[in-house]
């Protein structure tokens, strides 16, 4: 590890070096219900550390430079949102020496190749760095399926990236450096492993906001939770303690949870009001609340600042801190939407896929917090490669008791094995995913659509986990709107009204879809006019 202070005086930047940092379009099924997109946190982070160091670098946010800027493929499988890549060329522009690309998620993965060639195509002697959870879960495929890519970072990104461009400028050997992966010379694969992780994380740089288009996103419903005015995103921890089978995140950060102290988490806070005039802050955390003592010492510094703000955890967080005392004290403090994150109704399933939840004690934190006031939704999966009828039974059960408990909203899952997670290597090495190619990654994209169906489960097929999934959603919101009719007639309001501004999920996609129907009817209009 190093720490900031370090990274920067041994890596200091080269005079005038132009560093561009890209984030390409978003990628969905064209049938896709919704299309979430955020501020860009990633590349952000790393500018900021960049500019920290001396370098001349920018962002091109092909998401947030053309948010409105919706189409299709050619096939028309598939919506783009974002820069075309005409555009994306010409901004990264033929003075750039570097250009790191951020990858995320891996359902993108073809279409983000597809732009990486387009850029070389057009500066060739670009050289272009990966970094982000896709590249870090299968360095050596995207370096083969890629080749117009000439180095991944593996890992946390921003204190590798400052090493490689350090010894790049300086014509020194980046062969040595940890967390680069790259085919040499000789076309040998090589890969020094996971990144070295910031030692003081609480000293890294704020995000470089101002190099991206943030007022876009203030526009609109643009939030990973729910839009309560100029949302902003914040990280307080990075990491996660835990080893779920289905996450990415142990490859990607390791076990290593850090956290950032609590009031320096809350001076970024007020530091966005002052400077982006924010009002809603949404947690980017994977697990932002592991430690009692922390989230009170937390939401203390927030009432005695008095700022008035809301803030939420879109994410999904764990039970096991959140209880009656620590619920109270977070929503006085302005949280407003809590997600739960139990990803099965089924007992054997948490044991096997290591999701240490007891459900007993979450239903308890589910009625604390919705007595006290939260909004709450909890994330829950179908079709895991181990389970059966009653196990997927089981987790439609515990939606509809949800519902009944008052939770406001709930996202039923199929099972996708994701690049990087434990599941994924065991059905790779187990031939159930024979191959990784195209149509793998683009199978990814039914997180977001009912239309996709895949199933990588044993005993039950694809039509039929896709179905548990419908009749496990269907009967969340049907028992949720029975049980509690103001619910039902708010959204009802929602359907008439482009003035009620949505307070749970599903007001907020019923307020999505009205709003791009009125966008369409007035485009024909036009049209025909």
């Amino acid at each position: 590890m190093l720490t900031v202070e370090e990274a920067l005086a041994n890596f200091p930047s080269a005079d005038g070096a132009r560093v561009v940092i890209m984030r390409p379009p978003a990628v969905f099924s064209a049938s896709a219900y919704s299309t979430p997109v955020t501020v860009a946190l990633g590349p952000a982070y790393v500018a900021g550390l960049l500019e920290a160091a001396g370098y001349n670098v920018d962002i091109v946010d092909a998401i947030g430079e053309g948010l409105q800027n919706i189409r299709f493929s050619d096939d028309g499988l598939f919506k783009y949102q974002g820069l075309d890549i005409d555009t994306v060329i010409e901004r990264i522009g033929p003075e750039t020496k570097i250009l790191g690309v951020s990858m995320m998620f891996s359902q993108a993965w073809p279409h983000m190749r597809a732009v990486i060639e387009d850029v070389k195509r057009a500066y060739p002697h670009l050289v272009i760095v990966a970094g982000g959870e896709h590249p870090t879960a299968m360095p050596e495929y995207v370096l083969q399926d890629c080749p117009d890519i000439d180095y991944i970072i593996t890992g946390e990104g921003e204190l590798a990236f400052l090493e490689f461009l350090h010894h790049h400028f300086a014509g020194t050997s980046v062969q040595d450096i940890p967390g680069i992966a790259f085919i040499g010379g000789d076309g040998v694969y090589i890969n020094n492993g996971l990144s070295r992780r910031i030692a003081d994380f609480a000293n890294l740089p704020r995000p470089a906001w101002h190099l991206c288009h943030i007022d876009n996103f203030f526009i609109g419903n643009w939030s990973h939770g729910i839009p309560y005015g100029r949302n902003m995103l914040i990280l307080a921890t990075r990491g996660c303690p835990y080893q779920c089978t289905f996450c990415s995140s142990p490859t990607m950060w390791t076990t290593r949870y850090v956290m950032r102290p609590a009031t320096e988490v809350v001076d970024e806070i007020e530091w966005l009001i002052d400077t982006y005039n924010a009002n809603s802050f949404d947690f980017a955390d994977l697990t932002a609340i592991v430690k009692k003592d922390w989230v009170l010492e937390f939401c203390a510094e927030l009432k005695r600042r008095d700022l008035n703000i809301v803030w939420q955890l879109p994410s999904g967080t764990r039970s096991e801190a959140l209880d009656r005392e620590t619920l109270q004290s977070i929503y006085d403090a302005g949280c407003r939407l809590l997600t739960y994150a139990p990803e099965s109704g089924s007992e054997d399933t948490l044991k096997i896929v290591k999701k240490r939840v007891k459900l007993d004690n979450l239903s308890e934190s589910l009625k604390a917090a919705i007595d006290i006031g939260h909004n709450v939704k909890i994330n829950l999966i179908v079709g895991f490669p181990h389970e059966k009828r009653r196990h997927c039974l089981s987790t439609i059960l515990f939606a509809i008791k949800a519902a009944r408990i008052g939770v406001h909203d709930c996202l039923v899952s199929v099972f996708t094995p994701y690049p990087g997670s434990e599941l994924f290597d065991e059905l790779c090495q187990s031939k159930v995913i024979n191959t990784v190619n195209d149509d793998y990654f683009n199978s990814l994209t039914m997180q977001f659509s009912f239309a996709v169906k895949v199933s990588y489960c044993k005993y039950l097929g694809a039509w039929e986990t896709a179905a548990y999934r419908v009749i496990g959603m269907s009967m969340f919101y049907i028992v949720s709107l029975i049980s509690h009719p103001k619910r039902a007639v708010r959204l009802f309001q929602a359907l008439y009204k482009s003035d009620i501004a949505p307070v749970t999920v599903l007001e907020q996609r019923v307020n999505d879809f009205m709003a791009a129907l009125r966008a369409a009817k007035k485009v024909k209009n036009k049209n025909v006019a």
